[in-house]
C-alpha cells in the first residue's frame, strides 16, 4: 500500500526551443498515513538539455524535501535551465523518492517520470 503520493508541476509549463530557459519544477510529496511520520528525500535526473546549474551541465541531483507530518504535505522548489541550443522535443525528468520511517529505514522507495515540452 503506498503511503506517499508524489506530485509535479512546471512553472511555465512549457520550453521556448533555441534560447536559455528556466523552470521551476515543484515536487509535492502528501502522506496518506493518518499516524505515521516519515522524513523524505528525492534524487533527479535530467538528460542535455536540460540541467541543475545555470552555468553549467549538472544531470543528477539530491534534494531533501522534509519531514512529511501524518496526513500532511511538502511542496519543494527545484530550478532547471536549458542553454541556448536546446530543440522542440520533449525533454524527460526521472524522480527517485526515498521516503524513511522513524527507524530510518527506507518505508517506501518511489520512481517518477515526467517530461517538459519544448516547443518553437
Amino acid at each position: 500500500m503506498t503511503t506517499v503520493e508524489l506530485t509535479t508541476e512546471f512553472e511555465p509549463q512549457v520550453l521556448k526551443a533555441y534560447t536559455k530557459n528556466e523552470v521551476v519544477m515543484k515536487i509535492l510529496m502528501k502522506n496518506l498515513d493518518a499516524a505515521r511520520t516519515f522524513w523524505c528525500e528525492c534524487d533527479i535526473n535530467v538528460k542535455n538539455p536540460l540541467t541543475l546549474a545555470h552555468d553549467k551541465e549538472l544531470n543528477v541531483g539530491r534534494t531533501r524535501i522534509g519531514i512529511l507530518k501524518p496526513s500532511g504535505s511538502l511542496q519543494k522548489p527545484i530550478r532547471m535551465y536549458t542553454s541556448a541550443n536546446n530543440f522542440p522535443d520533449e525533454y524527460p525528468i526521472s524522480i527517485v523518492a526515498y521516503v524513511y520511517d522513524e527507524d530510518g529505514a527506507i518505508a517506501e522507495r518511489l520512481e517518477f517520470g515526467k517530461s517538459i515540452r519544448c516547443e518553437g
